[in-house]
């Protein structure tokens, strides 16, 4: 699942934005508490199809196919 949040920080500190979720899920938020309420509604039953563009990049640390101490 792919959650995207918009953040802003109001003038008394508190974060405010807007969670968009899969489909037309999601809502605003004025508080941390509303975060969670908005995150906690959101129907994780839904098994969304992957693209390319969603795959992390695949890891490559310590594939180096030279021979040691080559």
């Amino acid at each position: 699942m792919r959650v995207t949040l918009d953040l802003f920080r109001a003038t008394d500190g508190r974060l405010e934005g807007t969670v968009h979720g899969p489909g037309a899920t999601g809502g605003t938020f004025a508080s941390l508490l509303d975060l969670l309420r908005v995150l906690e509604g959101l129907d994780l039953s839904r098994r969304e199809t992957r693209t390319a563009d969603d795959e992390p990049a695949p890891d490559t640390e310590g594939t180096d196919d030279r021979p040691p101490g080559g």
